[in-house]
């Protein structure tokens, strides 16, 4: 284009100097030479009309061109205005961060998940850091070593909002790497996820404790029984199962109604629980029976609890202006003595509580081998405690066929 244009200035320029020559040797040379003169005008008038019409096609076709690139430009800002909007449509917070200049952009689903504006998290890279629950905190840091590491990671954790508190995230990130195998991006999404964990935590306590009295059930005892007697094997101290039956809880129920009942073994739990240390257990296994754990008891402390025990929950009880009163069978097996195994542990509680109810109630009996010749009931302790554990088992087993 440039060439073109020198061309035709050169070709101007000699054209007026012909012209001038013209003038001048027409004066001098006559006829002939102003002939050839202006075939020479006529010849560079021609190759200045063809430069003409070769630079109005070119600049035809640079036109087109341009129209062309700039209809493609206004595709590729309409498609970029599509992403950047699916960008910030996605759920929760996308991000991506550059490992060479530490710079990172947030969508503005950061805000929402945060209670932060994506300004604070740009203007300082250590922000992000400081919202991180402190228990959580090596969850994070192990997540980055693994994501420098060149590795995708799905992690859950807990973040502090600005304005609601504590609140569950999962954070899935991905390295980008470069052809040398260096990390030159992190990219990734947070989502809240805290309705979740909360519906995980109502289910969790459904499954494991009763609903009256939110003691652990009989599926959260098996499991404690289980780690408690492993504990006391490996420490090699001793471990005690004791049953507990409420003897005339019935009679309130028939006498009083249920409510009544309910009310009567909510304070029966608390007397219980006023009766043992923090680290005891106790728990809910039938209407009205409880079994408590023991860990690094002796013989003595054990009855001195029992005794306690006794003496408390047989108390008298006020309920709705109605005094309601009950006894209570106590019986205790004691590991390594009385058992080496979960299930010998508890047949024996149960042979040592069903003698102290034959034995005039409210009373306390520590199991020893001569209760073995006793006549048992048909179902046992063991037999109701473990049938519903089985029957959950079978369920599940059936439910992942």
């Amino acid at each position: 284009m440039r060439n073109k244009a020198k061309i035709l200035i050169a070709v101007s320029v000699i054209s007026l100097s012909f012209s001038f020559l013209h003038q001048i040797l027409i004066i001098k040379t006559g006829l002939f030479i102003h002939s050839v003169l202006i075939m020479m005008a006529i010849v560079c008038s021609w190759f200045m009309y063809k430069q003409l019409i070769s630079l109005r096609q070119d600049l035809n076709k640079h036109k087109e061109e341009y129209n062309k690139l700039n209809k493609e430009l206004e595709k590729l800002q309409y498609k970029n205005q599509e992403y950047e909007m699916l960008f910030h449509s996605l759920e929760g917070a996308i991000f991506s961060f550059d490992v060479k200049t530490n710079e990172t952009y947030f969508s503005k689903g950061m805000e929402d998940i945060t209670g932060y504006s994506a300004n604070e998290f740009i203007q300082n890279p250590n922000f992000w850091k400081a919202i991180i629950h402190s228990e959580d905190l090596p969850i994070v840091i192990k997540n980055e070593q693994q994501l420098r590491a060149g590795e995708s990671t799905r992690v859950e954790y807990r973040i502090l909002h600005k304005v609601h508190g504590a609140k569950w995230i999962v954070n899935i990130s991905q390295p980008v790497l470069g052809e040398d195998g260096s990390i030159l991006k992190i990219n990734g999404q947070l989502i809240d996820i805290s309705e979740r964990k909360q519906l995980e935590e109502e289910l969790k306590q459904m499954a494991f404790h009763d609903d009256l009295t939110d003691l652990p059930n009989r599926k959260a005892l098996d499991r404690h029984i289980e780690k408690a007697l492993a504990r006391s094997k490996r420490h090699h101290h001793n471990f005690t199962l004791m049953f507990i039956d409420l003897d005339d809880f019935k009679i309130v129920n028939d006498t009083l109604g249920h409510d009544a009942g309910d009310m009567l073994l909510k304070d029966v739990v608390t007397r219980i629980n006023a009766c043992i240390r923090e680290e005891d257990l106790v728990a809910r296994i039938g209407g009205d029976e409880f079994i408590v754990v023991f860990e690094e008891t002796n013989k003595d402390e054990i009855e001195e609890i029992a005794k306690r025990i006794l003496e408390n929950v047989s108390n008298p009880y006020m309920i709705h202006e109605n005094e309601a009163k009950i006894s209570l069978s106590i019986g205790v097996s004691m590991y390594p003595d009385d058992g080496q195994t979960k299930q010998t542990l508890i047949e024996n509680a149960d042979k040592a509580m069903y003698f102290a109810k034959n034995n005039g109630k409210n009373n306390i009996k520590l199991y020893s081998p001569e209760l073995n010749e006793m006549e048992l009931k048909k179902v046992g302790l063991l037999e109701r405690f473990l049938k519903p554990l089985q029957k959950a088992k079978n369920i599940l087993e059936k439910s992942l066929d």
